[in-house]
């Protein structure tokens, strides 16, 4: 809007009107939440994903496991229940790989090399954990410490792997449940087999999923 000033012969511009003005402090700082949440929800890795996906593949494999483990004298798994547990592994980390480089592409810089090593680190790690096995059982490893050893240390690299990625994303469900996915795979051993399947099926798996649970109420309550 202009007026008329008689003394310039032109429109001269209007006061500014009030709803036209510069938003307060209160409004600046929810602009720069949600773009932070914004940047957050595109570049960092979903925890609800990555929870879903591992509370699954532990809650479903352990139970075959222990299902079948139960019924035999030295409480051995049969060989199919390895091949599903495996087979579930195998899927979880792929999604962990592809989820956590999809999210790294467009990201410049340090943040991207920091994504895309930590998604390469699932399979390192577990070939690693391949490795250690294999020689294990070369060495002349009974049954029982071969399959405690399994399972064990696929939950301790998980949980080492959900801390390192607390820690580099900031993100304080995915470190405390890494702590808390240690912590099952450490006392698993101690219930023996069969026991030790139902420990990582219902205390690791379980609370895989009740951290994606967790995540998706959080976010729900922050997009309110």
């Amino acid at each position: 809007m202009t007026t008329h000033d008689p003394a310039l012969g032109s429109s001269a511009p209007s006061p500014e009107a009030p709803d036209e003005q510069l938003p307060d402090a209160a409004s600046a700082l929810d602009i720069i939440r949600a773009q932070r949440a914004a940047v957050r929800d595109g570049f960092e890795p979903d925890t609800r994903v990555l929870f879903g996906v591992w509370g699954v593949s532990w809650l479903v494999g352990n139970l075959v496991l222990y299902s079948t483990a139960r019924s035999t004298p030295d409480h051995t798994p049969a060989g199919w229940s390895f091949a599903i547990y495996f087979a579930l592994l195998a899927a979880a980390i792929a999604v962990t790989i592809v989820h956590v480089i999809r999210r790294s592409v467009g990201v410049a810089g340090p943040s991207s090399t920091s994504g895309a090593m930590f998604g390469w680190a699932w399979t390192i790690g577990f070939i690693g954990v391949f490795l250690v096995m294999t020689g294990l059982t070369n060495a002349g490893a009974n049954p029982e410490i071969v399959n405690l050893g399994w399972s064990s240390l696929s939950c301790l690299l998980v949980g080492v792997l959900y801390l390192a990625g607390g820690a580099l994303w900031q993100s304080r469900v995915l470190y405390v449940l890494g702590g808390w996915i240690v912590l099952v795979g450490g006392a698993s051993t101690l219930a023996g087999l069969p026991g030790s399947f139902l420990v990582m099926a219902l205390a690791g798996g379980g609370g895989m999923l009740l951290g994606a649970l967790a995540s998706h109420v959080r976010e729900y309550r922050d997009a309110r």
